[in-house]
């Protein structure tokens, strides 16, 4: 009884405190609105692929505390260059210089510095706006530096988003809050680029400042919007897939509610009763390996290696994993992850 009473206080006192937090933040919004996305430019420079011209377009959304643009970053744009993609570098680090900008010059088009507001989808904003005629491109492509690689090359992954199946592709998708493909890498074809749904959307952008508004209204939204206006929005490596191939390497046994989830069967015994309760999680996390090694997924997400928020207990095996499947250079990694 005393055990079911405290739970009770603290989750009164955690939504309580939920409560004020976005009563504050409701009110900061009406008090202080947030402002447009674009204008925020500090340098910009023309690198040396051609955009005029080009059919397919990818905006590249980069951060770093001080000037630099890590080894794993040019990589992944130089990847994107060798699958056709004329890129525009946005980067949300507004001090860096001619110096570190210049050897990713060859495998860009645009790339230019701006403030640090608004996060990811103002930065796309300001770099989709810079794009001339983009409703008579192919495709867009919309990526960021939150992911190691690609572990293959892109062509085969880009060649299965075909246009007939949907207008805009995900790497993932998510049921967590709402039903959303994820936004770090995103595929818009012609009939998406052309449409009002995603002019509306891309033009409402405004720099918020928290994150937890910019998941909502846009990370989440975004999906909603386009299918709201008619689109077909589809992932190419759907949660049910994943989950699916999860369950079918992991046989579900009756476990003990306070089963050692650190330990590998108690971790996989926790995912299982998770998915069959419908439970939603982040699949680039907890199912990175079924990702990685059964479904040829070419990305690792930076944050699971960084910092492994949910204390996933297989991660640290990560290098050998990507040796197994890939011959993406693992240094990449060691050296971002290494400490500074």
């Amino acid at each position: 009884m005393r055990d079911l009473f405290r739970r009770i206080v603290r989750q009164v006192a955690y939504r309580s405190r939920l409560l004020i937090t976005r009563t504050a933040d409701y009110a900061e919004l009406l008090l202080f609105p947030p402002p447009p996305a674009v204008g925020r430019i500090e340098k910009s420079w023309t690198g040396q692929v051609p955009l005029d011209g080009a059919a397919r377009v990818a905006v590249f959304m980069h951060f770093a505390r001080t000037d630099t643009i890590a080894p794993y970053v040019r990589y992944h744009v130089r990847k994107l260059r060798e699958a056709g993609f004329a890129v525009v570098f946005a980067s949300n680090t507004p001090c860096l210089s001619d110096q570190t900008v210049a050897p990713l010059l060859p495998d860009v088009a645009l790339a230019f510095s701006r403030q640090n507001i608004g996060w990811d989808f103002a930065a796309y904003r300001e770099a989709i706006s810079l794009v001339p005629g983009l409703e008579e491109r192919d495709m867009l492509l919309i990526t960021n530096d939150s992911v190691f690689g690609p572990l293959y090359d892109l062509d085969p992954l880009i060649a299965r988003a075909t246009p007939a199946e949907a207008d805009i592709w995900g790497s993932t998708d998510s049921w967590e809050r709402h039903y959303h493909l994820q936004s770090f890498f995103l595929l818009f074809h012609q009939r998406a680029l052309r449409s009002e749904a995603f002019r509306r959307f891309w033009d409402g952008v405004r720099c918020f400042r928290r994150k937890h508004w910019i998941i909502e209204k846009y990370e989440i939204g975004l999906t909603r919007m386009l299918q709201d206006g008619g689109l077909r929005c589809k992932a190419l490596f759907p949660y049910n897939t994943v989950t699916e191939t999860f369950m079918r390497s992991h046989t579900p046994r009756t476990a003990p509610p306070k089963a050692d989830r650190t330990s590998p069967a108690g971790y996989a015994q926790m995912l299982a009763n998770r998915i069959k309760a419908s439970i939603p999680i982040n699949q680039t996390h907890f199912f990175w390996y079924e990702l990685t090694v059964g479904l040829g997924f070419p990305f690792i997400k930076r944050e699971l290696l960084q910092k492994n928020p949910a204390n996933i207990p297989n991660v640290d095996d990560w290098e050998h994993v990507v040796s197994r499947v890939s011959n993406y250079d693992t240094g990449l990694i060691r050296e971002h992850l290494s400490p500074r």
